[in-house]
């Protein structure tokens, strides 16, 4: 699959820009769309359809870590995730 995010160059012309990475994330069918969805209202280049798999272009260390973010968020159970912010929020204390 290629995957492709469109830009304005300066003079106003559409180029493309390539993604470093396409990275294809598996899921069961729920996730997945809610992922793909949430990945959608970032502003995110990816496809998903029927029964293939959730692909989503990465452009930057950010794009990547956003990914895994929604992924994360969507897939853990929420006790796991209130705990990892609980953690979060006693290591900034700290300092």
């Amino acid at each position: 699959m290629h995957v492709v995010k469109l830009g304005r160059s300066k003079s106003g012309q559409t180029v493309q820009a390539r993604p470093l990475s396409t990275t294809v994330v598996e899921l069961d069918r729920v996730s997945r769309w809610n992922v793909y969805r949430r990945l959608q209202e970032l502003n995110m280049v990816c496809e998903c359809g029927g029964d293939r798999p959730l692909t989503v272009a990465i452009n930057t260390p950010a794009d990547a870590l956003l990914v895994w973010s929604v992924v994360q968020a969507v897939t853990l159970p929420k006790p796991a995730l209130t705990d990892h912010l609980k953690r979060c929020w006693q290591q900034r204390s700290l300092r």
